[in-house]
């Protein structure tokens, strides 16, 4: 191939991309205007509905059967989601009643199987959850539809299904759910299960004892996800947590989580578990001792003064570093810091004075006095 075909090739390639973006820029912009004319349709529509609802009267049976025909269409359910968003911050109450008299037409939608493919199911579970509208149903038509959602391989169908279910505000609904996550072998990363359960609309607090009710029959991964959900919602369950920490057959990731819930909630009981953690870090996972010193900062005191100085001369950088950051959270002197300074271990020395440095300059920014 000689040069001048070359270039004449880079040209008609060029050409053509110039020629996709142009038809691409007009078939967007046209589809912009269906949506805005959709949608400022609708919006008569709805508000007409709304003006009938506030006069004591209900939803249209046409407007019903309307709504019924038009949302079956994604188009049509994204125009309906920009109308209803623009008025829910002009009138909420009346947006949340008019989304409750209606409530018989996603009923019908999920029953109809009106979404064929994925990507539509996606979108009509992220319409139920943002408008929360099977909120304290938990046994209904569009929750059965969500609960199969649940078997979909896209992780994003699976998240869009959940976080509706979370919005029933029913903790047996939710326990259904994430059982049927946990049984269906599909990987869903623990921390979006862990964040969407803080979206759940009920009681958080009788999720989190539910939760633990059924503890046991979780696999590892989900139990993760339970206990740092219950570490995060503030549950009292210190003495259950400690069973789990003190049990060597339990999973590290599983320790791991309680080691976290007794930084965060200071149980005398655990105190003698997490000090031997960082004491003997030879017999377990590094994890443990680096888990366990970030924990010990919520208790202060001699004996933890004493572990932490040790732990400074650990090996394993990230013992290093998280002991150091716990003993600087207790605002020592220099003088009490000193034999940590002023040793002969380099390393130790150097990540002390490498968080009183970082602590100073945080103050100083926040204008508090180093």
């Amino acid at each position: 191939m000689n040069i001048e075909t070359l270039i004449y090739a880079y040209l008609a390639v060029c050409t053509s991309m110039i020629i996709f973006n142009c038809v691409s820029i007009f078939v967007f912009r046209q589809q912009d205007t269906s949506l805005k004319k959709h949608s400022s349709s609708l919006e008569t529509e709805v508000l007409k509905q709304i003006q009938l609802i506030e006069a004591g009267e209900t939803v249209e049976q046409r407007h019903e059967e309307l709504l019924q025909k038009k949302l079956g269409s994604t188009n049509n359910l994204l125009a309906f989601d920009e109308t209803l968003e623009k008025l829910q911050e002009q009138m909420p109450d009346s947006i949340r009643l008019y989304l409750r008299g209606i409530r018989p037409v996603f009923t019908f939608l999920a029953a109809d199987n009106k979404y064929s493919n994925t990507i539509k199911l996606t979108y009509f579970a992220y319409f139920i959850r943002k408008y929360r509208i099977i909120e304290g149903e938990s046994s209904s038509t569009i929750v059965d539809m969500m609960m199969k959602l649940l078997q979909e391989d896209s992780l994003y169908c699976r998240e869009s299904a959940l976080h509706a279910i979370y919005s029933t505000g029913d903790c047996k609904c939710v326990l259904q759910a994430l059982r049927t996550v946990d049984e269906s072998n599909r990987f869903h990363h623990a921390k979006l299960l862990t964040d969407g359960l803080f979206t759940f609309t009920g009681d958080k607090q009788q999720l989190a004892l539910e939760l633990w009710d059924s503890f046991d029959s979780f696999s590892v991964s989900m139990q993760v996800v339970i206990l740092d959900y219950i570490r995060f919602s503030g549950g009292d369950l210190k003495e259950e947590f400690l069973q789990i920490l003190a049990d060597n057959t339990k999973d590290d990731e599983l320790r791991f989580s309680c080691i976290r819930y007794f930084g965060k909630y200071p149980y005398e009981s655990a105190f003698p578990l997490l000090l031997e953690f960082v004491q003997r870090p030879q017999k377990q996972r590094w994890e443990y001792a680096a888990i366990a010193v970030t924990a010990l900062a919520s208790y202060p005191g001699e004996r933890t003064v004493e572990v932490m100085k040790k732990a400074l001369t650990s090996s394993n950088w990230y013992i290093r570093f998280n002991a150091a950051k716990s003993l600087e959270s207790f605002q020592l002197t220099y003088l009490e810091l000193s034999d940590v300074i002023e040793s002969n271990d380099r390393y130790a020395r150097e990540i002390m004075q490498y968080q009183v440095d970082l602590n100073n300059v945080r103050k100083e920014k926040e204008g508090t006095p180093v």
